[in-house]
């Protein structure tokens, strides 16, 4: 429930965010972009039990984004995107004992899009919503110890969180080539999560850092 309140609060917020973002009222011509990403990943969960500690599993990502600014320094941006996730246990040192979770979605974020900078340069602040819809899993377990997560596959394809990012990209003409660094934060579960299931928390964090790459369409 309190996951549910922070994200309708973050809804009802952003607007208000973006109208504070927008230009002075002078004369701005819209600009619409067509771009590419890709990059690297860093995943884990938040599991309540946790039973045991969680690291990082590396991972990649890569898609299609759509951004369309019609102020200055504020626009809109919609993506596609392939993304690997997942995690890793921590069986403590010295121990022999490996167990990791590799997961592939679907993604599709919306984003507002807030930027500064000079013709050459621009710094930008992304933020917004992303939806994921599940597509495969793997286990690798090589361990004397089970946990109740071991073998339990996914429950909740449908996944969806915030989304924030910071970069900065160069403009050469047409098109512009960057780099972003983000961080999302799973509002929902990939277990199911009633009185009666086994976790009462199994949300996913993802860090990544892109290469982007814009090519402005008009």
């Amino acid at each position: 429930m309190k996951r549910i309140s922070l994200f309708c609060s973050f809804c009802i917020l952003l607007p208000a965010l973006c109208q504070s973002l927008r230009a002075q009222n002078k004369p701005f011509s819209p600009e619409f972009y067509l771009g590419a990403t890709a990059g690297a990943t860093m995943s884990s969960i938040t599991l309540v039990p946790q039973y045991v500690d969680k690291t990082y599993l590396f991972a990649a990502n890569g898609g299609l984004s759509l951004r369309y600014v019609n102020e200055k320094h504020f626009g809109i941006q919609a993506e596609l995107n392939y993304f690997q996730s997942g995690w890793k246990d921590d069986f403590g040192y010295g121990s022999t004992n490996t167990y990791r979770r590799e997961m592939a979605f679907l993604e599709l974020p919306f984003l507002m899009h807030a930027r500064i900078g000079t013709k050459a340069v621009n710094f930008y602040l992304n933020l917004g919503p992303k939806f994921s819809l599940f597509l495969s899993e793997e286990e690798y377990l090589d361990s004397d110890i089970s946990y109740d997560y071991h073998g339990k596959a996914l429950e909740q394809p449908f996944q969806w969180g915030i989304l924030g990012g910071v970069g900065f990209d160069v403009k050469l003409k047409r098109q512009n080539i960057g780099l972003e660094g983000r961080y999302y934060y799973g509002l929902s579960d990939i277990f199911a999560n009633a009185v009666t299931d086994d976790f009462v928390t199994s949300g996913l964090q993802q860090i990544s850092l892109n290469l982007i790459y814009y090519f402005r369409l008009r």
